[in-house]
């Protein structure tokens, strides 16, 4: 099993690619948005972060913050965004409510939103178990 050196840590092989699995399923459904990814290194800790974390709110939390936030991408961040974390709720068996998850991405942006807590707060709000897991 090799090793990698990503952000001054060392990791094994095995975690390195599911690390670059979120963040390459992310870059996918941007271009198949339109969009380009022109700052590589915003996705980097939520990808990270998203892999480590044990709860799908606090992941996606993450996700959000990286994307809606700090702007990846030239065009399409909010949708990316938006289709990424309702995609990783459904398959944890989470639903949301669209319009009050669709206006809350949009605040998010509008009051550039940094804090994670926060944003995992406005997900457990917005969107609920259906069920088990």
């Amino acid at each position: 099993m090799g090793t990698y050196f990503l952000n001054q840590t060392f990791i094994n092989t095995k975690i390195y690619d599911i690390i670059m699995g979120i963040k390459k399923r992310i870059v996918k459904l941007n271009k198949g948005l339109g969009g380009t990814l022109v700052r590589p290194g915003n996705l980097d800790f939520a990808s990270d972060k998203f892999e480590t974390e044990k709860n799908i709110y606090r992941k996606n939390a993450h996700l959000i913050r990286a994307i809606v936030v700090d702007h990846p991408f030239d065009d399409f961040n909010k949708s990316t965004a938006t289709l990424i974390t309702l995609r990783e709720f459904k398959k944890e068996g989470i639903k949301c409510k669209e319009e009050s998850y669709l206006r809350g991405i949009r605040n998010i942006a509008k009051n550039n939103e940094t804090n994670i807590n926060k944003i995992e707060k406005k997900l457990r709000k917005w969107c609920q178990r259906t069920s088990k897991k």
